[in-house]
Order: C-alpha cells, then sequence, then structure tokens
C-alpha cells in the first residue's frame, strides 16, 4: 500500500492558531503517523509546502505534488478552529467521494476515542480544493481545536496514541503505540496572552532552557517567526534576544531576567535604533555561493551587460542584512516592508504598480514579501545607475558639488535625500557609530571584479554630506538600505526610476527568496519543532 500523506497550509502561508499552531503541529502529525506506518509496510510519502507565499499557490504546490505520485490514498491533515474555549470540542474527517466517507468515520472515531473528545464524525465537504482535486480516493483530517484548551490538553498528552490510531485506520495494520508521555493539564497550557501570566513568576532563562516559559518568550519577541516557536532556548533565540535588548538599551547579555521581562511585558517601551549583530563567516560564505549560482548572476542587464560578480554576492549579503533586521524589529528595515502608501508621487511600490503586478509581486501587504520585491527593484536601480560598481562616484556631467547634493555610490544617492524620511538618518547615525569598518559594509565583496579610480573615491563638501558620500563608497549595504528607504518616501530623487528605466525580474526575486529561505533556516536548524 503507498499513501501520500501532507501538512495543510505552509511554511509561509499559516494555518489556524491558539494553544496550538495548526501549521506545527499538522507536520508533527505527518510525520509521526509516517513513521508508525513504515514499520508495518505501508510506503508513504511525506510533504510540507515550504515555498508558497499566497493561498492559491500553496494549494496547488499541495494537491500537484500529491498527483505527481502513484499512490493508493491521498490524506491531508489540518487542524479546527471556532472560537477560545475551554469546552471539548472535538475531531472530524473530511470526504467528497461517497466512496471515501467510511475510512473518514473510522479515522475520526479513533481520534475521537483516543483523546477522549467528541467525535464529530464524517462530513462531505465539496468545497475544498484539495479534496476536489487530488486523484486519488482522498481524506481531510481535523485533528483538533487549536482554540480549545480541553482538546489541546487532550491532544498534547495521546499524541502518540491519536497518531497511532490514524496510522492504524489508514493502514489497517495493528499499530503498537509508544508509551505515553506525562499528561497535560488544560491548567498546564501557557495563556493565550502571554503577559496574562504574573510578571513575578517568570524565571531567569537563557540558552539551553527549555518549556512554557522559553515558548512565551518566543512569543512575545518581536516579528520572532512563527515556526521557531518551539519551547527550546536555542541559538536563533538566543540572537533574538541580543538584538531585542540592544534595541531597547538593555544590559545585552543574551538573558532573560526580570529587566528583560519588564521590557517584554511593556508593549509600549521606546525601541532604540541599533543594528542587529553581523552575519556569521559561515553564512557569509553560504549565501555568496547561493548568489553565485543563481540565475540573475549570468543576467544581461539592458544597456548594463552582466553585472560585476561583487554586485551580486554583495547585494545577496545587503539583503540578508536587511531581511535580518526586519525580522529584529529594526524600524528602517520594517518602515521598508510597509505595504503600498497609494501615493505613486512618493512611493515606488505604487509607482512601479503596474510592473510589479506583471511579475505576480504583490506589494500590498505590510511584511517580508513587499520587503523583498522593493529590493528586486533595488538590485535593477543600481545596476543602471553605477553598472553595479560600489565605488562610483557623482555624475561628472552635472553640477552636484555641494554635500548635499553630490551623487555617491551605486545608487546616485546624494545627502540631502535624508529630507524623505528620518529612517534615513536613523541608517545614518547606526552605520556611522561604529570606528574603522563597518562589519556590515561588505565593500571588500562589493569590490570583487571591479575597478575604482581615484577620481571615483573623491568626496564633495564636509560634514553630513560628505560622509554620507564615503559611507556609500565603503560600505556599500549603507547605500543598499538608504536607497531603499528613499525609494518609498521620495522616489523622484533617481531619474532612472522616474523614467522607468531601472529593471525589475522575477530572477533578482528568486535570487532574494532563496537567501530569505537560508537565513530563515540557518537560524533555525539547531532547533528541533517541539511544543511545550
Amino acid at each position: 500500500m503507498r499513501i501520500v500523506i501532507s501538512s495543510g497550509h505552509g511554511k509561509y502561508i499559516r494555518g489556524a492558531s491558539g494553544y496550538l499552531d495548526e501549521v506545527n503541529e499538522a507536520r508533527r502529525v505527518v510525520e509521526q503517523v509516517a513513521d508508525y506506518l513504515r514499520p508495518v509496510g505501508v510506503d508513504v510519502v511525506t510533504f510540507h509546502d515550504d515555498v508558497s507565499d499566497n493561498q492559491s499557490e500553496n494549494l496547488e504546490r499541495i494537491v500537484d505534488f500529491h498527483n505527481s505520485k502513484s499512490r493508493e490514498l491521498d490524506v491531508s491533515v489540518h487542524f479546527n478552529a471556532y472560537e477560545t474555549t475551554s469546552k471539548p470540542m472535538g475531531t472530524e474527517c473530511l470526504f467528497v467521494s461517497d466512496a471515501n466517507k467510511p475510512l473518514a468515520a473510522r479515522v475520526s472515531a479513533a481520534i475521537a476515542e483516543e483523546a477522549d473528545l467528541p467525535d464529530r464524525g464524517a462530513k462531505k465537504r465539496t468545497d475544498l480544493y484539495f479534496l476536489n482535486n487530488t486523484t486519488a480516493p482522498a481524506i481531510l483530517i481535523e485533528t483538533v481545536f487549536v482554540d480549545s484548551s480541553a482538546d489541546a490538553a487532550q491532544y498534547q498528552s495521546q499524541f502518540d496514541s491519536i497518531c497511532a490510531a490514524i496510522a492504524q485506520e489508514l493502514s489497517g495494520e495493528t499499530i503498537v503505540v509508544r508509551p505515553p508521555g506525562e499528561p497535560v493539564r488544560p491548567e498546564d497550557l501557557p495563556p493565550l496572552n502571554p503577559r496574562d501570566e504574573p510578571i513575578e513568576d517568570r524565571p531567569v532563562i537563557s540558552e539551553g532552557d527549555y518549556g512554557p516559559d522559553v515558548y512565551d518568550l518566543q512569543r512575545l519577541l518581536p516579528r520572532f517567526p512563527d515556526d521557531g516557536q518551539d519551547g527550546d532556548f536555542g541559538p536563533m533565540t538566543q540572537e533574538a534576544v541580543i538584538n531585542y535588548q540592544r534595541s531597547r538599551g538593555l544590559d545585552v547579555d543574551g538573558i532573560v531576567g526580570p529587566q528583560t521581562w519588564e521590557a517584554l511585558y511593556e508593549r509600549d517601551l521606546p525601541q532604540r535604533s541599533y543594528l542587529p549583530l553581523p552575519l556569521s563567516e559561515e553564512r557569509i560564505l553560504r549565501i555568496r555561493e547561493i548568489a553565485s549560482e543563481s540565475a540573475v548572476s549570468d543576467c544581461e542587464w539592458k544597456d548594463r551587460g552582466v553585472a560585476p560578480e561583487g554586485y551580486v554576492e554583495g547585494f545577496a549579503l545587503a539583503w540578508a542584512n536587511t531581511y535580518r533586521q526586519f525580522r529584529a524589529g529594526y524600524p528602517p528595515a520594517v518602515d521598508m516592508a510597509k505595504g503600498a502608501s497609494g501615493d505613486p508621487d512618493t512611493d515606488v511600490l505604487d509607482w512601479y504598480a503596474e510592473e510589479f503586478r506583471t511579475l505576480g509581486m504583490n506589494v500590498s501587504r505590510d511584511g517580508a514579501n513587499t520587503l523583498r520585491h522593493l529590493w528586486a527593484l533595488l538590485m535593477g536601480l543600481g545596476m543602471r545607475e553605477s553598472s553595479g560598481e560600489h565605488c562610483c562616484g557623482r555624475d561628472m556631467s552635472a553640477d552636484n558639488t555641494t554635500s548635499d547634493t553630490a551623487e555617491a555610490g551605486l545608487f546616485q544617492t546624494s545627502y540631502n535625500a535624508h529630507n524623505g524620511s528620518s529612517h534615513f538618518d536613523t541608517l545614518f547615525a547606526d552605520y556611522n557609530a561604529g570606528n574603522g569598518d563597518h562589519p556590515q559594509g561588505f565593500g571588500d565583496v562589493f569590490s570583487s571584479d571591479v575597478e575604482c579610480s581615484d577620481d571615483d573615491w573623491d568626496n564633495y563638501g564636509s560634514g553630513n554630506g560628505e560622509r554620507f558620500q564615503w559611507m556609500c563608497k565603503h560600505w556599500p549595504t549603507f547605500a543598499c538600505a538608504t536607497c531603499a528607504t528613499t525609494l518609498r518616501h521620495l522616489r523622484q530623487h533617481y531619474g532612472p526610476i522616474n523614467r522607468k528605466e531601472a529593471e525589475l525580474t522575477a530572477d533578482a526575486n528568486v535570487l532574494l527568496l532563496q537567501v530569505q529561505r537560508y537565513v530563515d533556516s540557518s537560524e533555525a536548524q539547531s532547533h528541533a519543532r517541539r511544543r511545550p
């Protein structure tokens, strides 16, 4: 017998959440059921969508995977939701073909018996994409309700028994259940709002700790990814804590004690603007490899040719930095990621709306996708303005020679662009805070395959304007970030943008998405996906 079983929704298309998270728990169930099926001779294939960034793509990707396999049964695992309650809500199993009703009824009854929850039974649904489009017999399991504390407690306590029961009904074979763990009571579950837990009950926690307090910490940390909320205080959590402590002016030690708990409980604590910690050497090397192997590294940009090796690799690193800053809640990066403002006179997302729409890039909503699409256009602007040469000096045919108007760097930005947004000044202050070479500047990477003349390095005027020119050339990631900010608030600063000469390409978006996924996976790689 061969079965294909997948989890509902996806890494970037989250499902229901409450006492349980649907995506995380569906993945646990899928893999545990598969582990029970294989020893009894069932050929089982599992699938989780880690790619799609919209619902239509998610549904199609899951169904396409199922239909690409030779199998006798398709199974999709979901979790239900209705409203927050302590009442037991139960389990059900959905089908569309009447021939699959008996199996759906058996699975629902088996889960209900093991979990000691109401059996809502087999239910016919004719409106579900998965059931309507898979070509083999199919059922969709709604395991329990994520917003019922009674359901969540029983599910946690009887997890292995529930998975074994599902496997037994799917295979028709006897499944030996692993020994159960300690029982979980509804009162043991973390509150839906972590701040409902008295702050005086919070212990001091640090790397290596595990449990409900760590899980609540992860839920309280700004923009901590949903799929990393596992109750395990590993390297990703420690880095997020350190970034949070730095951004709030706290003692930076990576240890969550009374001071950090107080800050997390106080929603309106002012946020200081500090850059997150630099990328590690290992991650830098891997991101450069991703960039060098990407299609955009061979792209023929209109009137500019192939980009310098350093531009593609350096830009990928600049994007990785800004994406990590977005995850850490760094204000300039969060501002860049806001959905289109509706004003094409100031916001490039509105000015280039048709170009984004043509390539299927949705820039209407706040978040990482909008941020990435902005940076895909930014990559094309850099090639148009400077052919990807980070040290590019001002346009010598122009008269812009004052400290505020002299253009500099990849995007030929001038310091007077800071009038467009206070986030420009934040970036200037934070990059300028250190001495010597900036660890997030990556001038050494951008310089590969680029020749800079003495004239290129010349700067004009004095004060902040002259310093800005120097920073753009020596720290190209700073030039990228300030340009991205300017594009959202003062897009008319750039002639190639006004004339729509800056190219927006799908290949640039693909590269940035690959880097984004690498950042996500590398920061979570040491974490087992467990929930307290």
